[in-house]
């Protein structure tokens, strides 16, 4: 999954590669001008490097597992999942700027019809939150047919709480 970005502070890309059976996150790569991080994980392990325009930092961290819907793969991944009334599930993600892992838990909290450039959906409200109490959280809209996310809301706290919207345009 590649995600790009075109910022007043520079194009950012971020590609996650996923195992195609069970959608565990394999590898991450971030770059932003003189920002870049590596990441691979196996076994209950991450490592990696961190360069901030300076020397290549070494990353070497505990996962505690697996990590799922992490990265450009977050809305995709879990609108893969059997989405149902009252759905909660918990999964780890890994923050490359801390240098740990952190659980997350997808909830799905109503069926809603949601409008956006691209039509009217009948879609599966999901919202995800830190399962640790950070703040933040995210609230997808899955179309319930054909399991495309047609609506993204996201609360920063790195931004001083703004909120990001994105929606399906065709």
């Amino acid at each position: 999954m590649t995600e790009t970005i075109k910022t007043p502070q520079g194009d950012a890309s971020d590609v996650t590669v996923l195992d195609k059976a069970t959608l565990a996150v394999r590898t991450r790569e971030m770059k932003q001008g003189p920002m870049s991080v590596t990441l691979a994980f196996e076994g209950g392990k991450a490592t990696g490097s961190a360069a901030m325009g300076g020397p290549a930092q070494a990353i070497s961290a505990d996962t505690g597992g697996p990590l799922f819907a992490d990265g450009p793969a977050t809305f995709r991944s879990v609108a893969a999942l059997s989405l149902k009334d009252g759905y909660t599930v918990t999964f780890r993600n890994f923050d490359a700027m801390k240098r740990k892992a952190s659980l997350k838990q997808a909830k799905v909290i109503a069926m809603e019809d949601v409008t956006v450039p691209a039509g009217t959906f009948k879609a599966w409200k999901v919202e995800i939150t830190s399962a640790e109490g950070e703040p933040g959280h995210q609230t997808i809209w899955v179309d319930a047919t054909s399991r495309r996310i047609v609506k993204v809301s996201a609360v920063l706290p790195e931004m001083g709480g703004a909120i990001a919207t994105m929606e399906l345009q065709k």
